[in-house]
């Protein structure tokens, strides 16, 4: 205890070189930290988004984009598909199922989607209150999107705030879902009727006897009937894109290679599309942890510095020390403690910083509050296995320095 104490004197007495040491170490592993969370946080939630669905159709155009708005919802589609169309290929053998999406509005940032209640059921959507929509205009709201049953909305055009109101068909919050950690969180689901309609479109315009496999044909049916008794023309419907499930390994690649080839339709392949993002963005995220690296490196070579300045004008208390008989391991152990403390308050201060940082970033970020940072991680240990290391290192050459002391010579010359 008293060797500790002796270390923190040392430290004490310059202690602009100790606290610039501390920062640098500090926001090194800040750094680190925040990258490794938010690169957790979004591979998790990628993945648990993308679960379960290996293609995507829709319109031609570019496959990433098609991932993005159709799977992800953080894209705008390149265009809508005719449903005919795209029944063909939701009805394939190869099909296991697939989940038809009708977009183009939204109601304050959150999307509208036109879709089947097996959808909802693929993410493991469960609902807290209410029930799921068994007419036009009904809806079920996302555990985000803050509505309640028998609140009633308007969808606004377009897939973000601002767009023009529908004012003439208002939506009923039939149910609210419970969280799930997944896209279906900041979704409103409705039947694709409803968003159909809204469009002056409908499934049955010219195939009144298709069943569109959702549960719903027959409301949709008496929907689209009452609609010409009304005297409203529908136009052939149009979706923007199909997720599908396949039925194996061969499937994933024979089944695009004929969507592609035999269509005007685009399927894509959501783990190669986002392989290929992921791999973009995977060079800014190697850049910051390489800053996060120089950052330690060079609060570890401020550490080093320090304590190798600071035995210039220490000679002669550690020989005077040596000749109360303190041992040369005991001395090494003295200067070794004062580099291992530095990295430990580096070390507390960043990960105090970077849990703060994420925490505050999760709060302007929502989808990130069910990502894998919010707790404990492995790759945590080893940063601070390294940089305690680091500290350690950095002064473990001045120790060596300091256990080396001649008493003798030291206190001849004094």
């Amino acid at each position: 205890m008293k060797d500790i104490s002796l270390s923190l004197r040392s430290l004490a007495a310059r202690k602009l070189a100790s606290l610039l040491a501390v920062l640098l170490t500090a926001f090194g592993v800040m750094m680190a930290l925040v990258v490794m969370q938010f690169t957790a946080a979004v591979q998790e939630r990628l993945a648990r988004d993308g679960s379960g669905i290996d293609i995507v159709v829709g319109a031609k155009g570019s496959p990433l984009q098609l991932v993005l708005s159709a799977l992800y919802h953080a894209d705008v589609p390149s265009g809508n598909i005719p449903y005919a169309e795209a029944q063909k290929w939701m009805q394939h053998p190869q099909v296991r199922a697939a989940y038809p999406l009708a977009l183009g509005d939204n109601w304050r940032g959150f999307r509208i989607v036109g879709t089947t209640v097996d959808y909802a059921r693929h993410y493991g959507a469960e609902v807290a209150e209410g029930r799921f929509w068994q007419k036009p205009f009904e809806a079920v709201a996302g555990a985000d999107s803050g509505l309640t049953p028998g609140a009633r909305f308007t969808g606004a055009h377009g897939l973000t705030e601002g767009g023009h109101h529908h004012d003439a068909h208002a939506y009923t919050v039939v149910g609210t879902l419970k969280p799930t950690g997944s896209v279906v969180d900041r979704l409103i689901l409705t039947s694709l009727d409803s968003v159909l309609e809204l469009h002056g479109q409908s499934l049955h315009a010219h195939h009144d006897d298709d069943d569109d496999g959702d549960g719903e044909g027959d409301e949709e049916h008496e929907h689209h009937d009452d609609a010409h008794a009304h005297g409203h023309v529908h136009s052939a419907a149009d979706i923007t894109a199909i997720l599908i499930k396949t039925s194996g390994p061969i499937a994933n690649i024979n089944l695009p290679r004929s969507i592609n080839q035999s269509s005007a339709l685009i399927a894509a392949n959501p783990a190669l599309e986002m392989a290929r993002l992921s791999a973009v963005f995977g060079v800014g995220t190697r850049t910051l942890g390489l800053i996060s690296a120089f950052l330690i490196a060079l609060a570890a070579l401020g550490i080093f510095a320090g304590i190798a300045g600071s035995l210039e004008n220490r000679q002669a208390d550690l020989a005077v020390l040596r000749a109360l008989g303190y041992t040369p391991l005991r001395l090494f152990r003295i200067v070794l403690y004062e580099g291992v403390f530095l990295a430990a308050c580096g070390l507390a201060l960043g990960l105090a910083l970077g849990i703060g940082g994420y925490g505050l970033a999760v709060g302007h970020l929502p989808a990130l509050a069910h990502g894998a940072a919010a707790g404990f991680q492995v790759s945590w240990a080893w940063l601070s296995a390294a940089v305690l290391f680091a500290g350690l290192l950095a002064s473990a050459l001045p120790a060596l320095r300091a256990a080396r002391t001649a008493p003798a010579d030291m206190l001849s010359l004094r």
